[in-house]
């Protein structure tokens, strides 16, 4: 089993989400609970990343004609831009 190294930082989170979220930690602690949720959340957003590169991949050799890929270009530019944030 490898030693995990953490580091200590500062953030400034909304009152009721943090009260909400030392409820679900349990005795386990809100540290854990919030590396936990946070790794997820990077998984997910690595996930989307991959998918949406898979997408373009698709897309770029897709005999569909251009005012379609347009229209599709425009709905996948949404989709990312919804993912960045």
């Amino acid at each position: 089993m490898r030693a995990m190294t953490t580091q200590k930082v500062s953030v400034t989170l909304e009152t009721t989400a943090i009260e909400r979220a030392r409820r679900a930690a349990g005795p386990r602690g809100l540290s854990s609970y919030v590396d936990a949720a946070l790794e997820e959340k990077l998984d997910r957003d690595e996930r989307r990343r991959a998918f949406l590169d898979y997408l373009e991949e698709l897309e770029s050799s897709d005999p569909t004609p251009e005012d379609v890929k347009t229209r599709a270009n425009r709905r996948s530019a949404r989709i990312r831009e919804n993912a960045s944030q």
